[in-house]
């Protein structure tokens, strides 16, 4: 028998201490991370100007909330934010973490079903790809009747659901302890008859709010006052703010959208930042932009900014801190002071505010360390003179609520008596292109077209009543005699209509789409308006059930965009005021017109709680006025932005049979044929009425 040596023995306890030792270490769970050092640690962002593992510190205004998701006393996250600034990749680390580190049923809401598989398959997925501890417990679909799916995911712990909020069926799903809620202001007032889609969806938590371990994440960029949900949830929380240190005197300070600074060289040459009451910018310099600090007045430089961004990261409230007032010492107060957790104390008796779990985050791109400054203030230029852009800028780059200014009601009268003198053939040298609009009713078209000017400046100057049934041909043989005609402005420039819609509403569509199908490549749309949440002028065509392509408007946005632009004050004599709307001394343009052009009201109704707006025009009265100028001003957009010279489309009568595809470039010019002169219309005129053509009209 072979003894066993001390030296042996000893040996082999070693090896069985280590392989035991190894053993408990494998048995142990994974160390306890919170968002932030966990995706610092483990995430992959496969779709990315910079695809790579995620550096939290490369946007740093992202440790606010990420920071906030893990708390303890924290239940609700809400983040009103710009685009692309961190709303989505918030919500993404926030699964992708409570599937790794605390396995949960989780669902994921999007404004629909396809939005919701869409970003499953495109947004989801390849990351998880590029993660092996995910991959590792997340179950890949192996066969055809596999219960993982593109919006269903299994794991331990699990699911993880994606539905839309459209679909009450989905949003009443099983008990989910996580809630992730994505663009909720784009969610419908109501999932069918259930109610609200974030309440129904938030309701699947219920059971482990309860217990204290839910989590409620929403995001979005915000609307409109009075109607937005994130503006609502933002409200309802702590209202954070991000303080960032100035580099020059180390002020925290919020940045705002006032202290954003760039140069202007103006009429006579000055270059200035701060532009003289009266005096016109000639041209501006963004390149230039820096912020100023409220407190030592110092303009920060894109370097500067960027290096107070970098610091948040080594602050202790990471620089975002309530602003919400609350009440101590039977005292209102705004916050001034802060612990390292950025939460509120009272000046009297320094004890902290009383704090609900909701904390609420706003960000806008002044704050992005991935948006140069410059860019931001070239998206803002780009908006001047256009309030649907102008929202757009408001919410997505600001992230802040669109406020509407009184457009509820407006004095048709008062705008009579600021009527100019121009018309159609001594329109001002200012106007650089046309648009029109055609309503189509049941026994008339009416027309009315718009000269444009750089910043969306307009002069309306062509208010025609064609008294013709829609169904007959004469009534399209007007409209082609009034988009044919040529106009002229003061220094003697001709102009043609550059783009005319058409409304395809009412008993007259086959006769619409006849008209505008041989004209495409004239510019000359079919449109649909559309009430609710959408652009004044789509991305693309829509196509009818008959296959005929027809342009979806978002009426509602127009009118906005109209009332608000009625609202400006009108410019000194001869100077350009961005947005605003002339009225020529013409006929046509009298009492009735102005009736019809502010006939409607803008009403807040609530559908199952939900608010919304809607635009009523009064039983019995007439808007062809608003809807023609809404039109003219839809169609404006399918020219280019800036109207450097004066456009000139083609304007033959009749398109040829290999004519180009105007959505292939919707801001292509086309030098235009010359054209004969149209035959002499008489016409009936009244100082305060449209002007109609008469049917003893020679030209029939």
């Amino acid at each position: 028998m072979n003894c066993m040596t001390p030296a042996t023995a000893l040996a082999g306890w070693a090896a069985l201490a280590d392989r035991l030792a190894r053993a408990r270490n494998a048995l142990k769970p994974p160390p306890r991370l919170n968002l932030i050092e966990w995706a610092d640690e483990y995430r992959y962002v496969s779709l990315s100007s910079s695809p790579g593992k995620w550096q939290t510190r490369s946007q740093p205004v992202a440790y606010g909330p990420m920071r906030a998701v893990t708390e303890s006393d924290t239940h609700k996250v809400t983040v009103m934010a710009g685009t692309q600034v961190v709303k989505s990749e918030l919500l993404k680390n926030v699964a992708y973490y409570y599937i790794h580190q605390e396995p949960s049923p989780i669902l994921f809401v999007q404004p629909s079903q396809g939005a919701a598989a869409s970003f499953s398959k495109e947004r989801f997925a390849p990351d998880v790809r590029r993660m092996p501890e995910l991959q590792a417990i997340i179950e890949a679909p192996k066969a055809r009747d596999s219960d993982n799916t593109i919006t269903h995911k299994e794991y331990p712990g699990g699911p993880l659901d994606f539905v839309g909020a459209n679909s009450p069926t989905d949003l009443a799903s099983r008990p989910k302890r996580i809630i992730l809620c994505d663009e909720i202001d784009k969610y419908p007032p109501s999932a069918g008859p259930e109610g609200d889609p974030l309440v129904l969806a938030e309701e699947r938590a219920s059971t482990y709010e309860d217990l204290g371990l839910a989590k409620f994440v929403r995001v979005c960029s915000p609307t409109e006052e009075g109607t937005s949900r994130i503006g609502r949830e933002y409200e309802a929380s702590d209202q954070r703010r991000c303080f960032v240190a100035c580099p020059h005197c180390d002020h925290a300070q919020t940045l705002t959208w006032a202290k954003v600074k760039w140069e202007k060289v103006l009429e006579d040459g000055t270059v200035t930042i701060d532009v003289p009451e009266g005096a016109s910018v000639r041209e501006h310099r963004p390149e230039t932009a820096g912020i100023a600090c409220e407190d030592c007045g110092v303009i920060w430089t894109e370097r500067d900014r960027l290096r107070a961004l970098q610091a948040l990261e080594h602050a202790p409230d990471y620089g975002w801190r309530q602003t919400r007032r609350f009440v101590c010492c039977e005292v209102r107060q705004e916050p001034r002071n802060w612990d390292d957790r950025g939460r509120a104390r009272c000046e009297v008796c320094e004890a902290p505010a009383r704090y609900d779990g909701h904390a609420g985050f706003a960000i806008s791109k002044l704050y992005s360390a991935r948006h140069k400054l410059s860019r931001v203030v070239r998206e803002f230029l780009s908006a001047v003179g256009d309030p649907e852009l102008l929202k757009k800028f408001t919410n997505t780059a600001l992230a802040e609520l669109w406020r509407p200014a009184g457009i509820e009601a407006l004095d048709g009268s008062r705008l009579i008596e600021r009527a100019e003198s121009y018309g159609p053939q001594d329109l001002p040298e200012a106007v650089r292109a046309i648009t029109g609009f055609a309503d189509v009713q049941g026994d008339r078209l009416e027309v009315q077209l718009v000269g444009w000017g750089d910043d969306e400046e307009a002069w309306p100057f062509l208010y025609e009543i064609i008294p013709f049934d829609p169904a007959q041909p004469q009534a399209w043989r007007e409209l082609d005699r009034i988009r044919l005609d040529a106009y002229r402005t003061r220094d003697g420039r001709t102009l043609r209509v550059a783009a005319l819609g058409v409304d395809v509403g009412g008993h007259h569509g086959a006769q619409v789409y006849a008209y505008c199908r041989p004209r495409r490549n004239q510019r000359v749309f079919a449109t649909i308006g559309s009430a609710g949440k959408r652009p004044l002028w789509p991305l693309r065509a829509s196509k009818s059930k008959t296959n005929e392509r027809f342009w979806m408007l978002g009426v509602d946005a127009g009118k906005d965009a109209v009332y608000g632009r009625l609202k400006i004050e009108p410019p000194e004599v001869d100077q350009r005021k961005p947005g605003f709307i002339h009225f020529p001394a013409e006929p046509g343009f009298g009492v009735d017109y102005f009736a019809g052009l502010t006939v409607e009201r803008r009403e807040t109704r609530r559908r199952m709680g939900q608010p919304y707006t809607v635009w009523v025009c009064p039983s019995g009265k007439r808007n062809e006025p608003l809807d023609t100028l809404v039109g003219a001003m839809a169609v404006r957009k399918s020219l280019p932005r800036r109207l450097e010279q004066t456009l000139q489309y083609d304007t033959r009568a009749h398109a040829t049979a290999d004519e180009p595809d105007i959505e292939a470039d919707a801001t292509a010019e086309v030098v235009p044929a010359p054209q004969p002169q149209a035959p002499s219309v008489s016409v009936a005129r009244h100082p305060s009425r449209p002007r109609v053509i008469t049917a003893s009209d020679p030209y029939l």
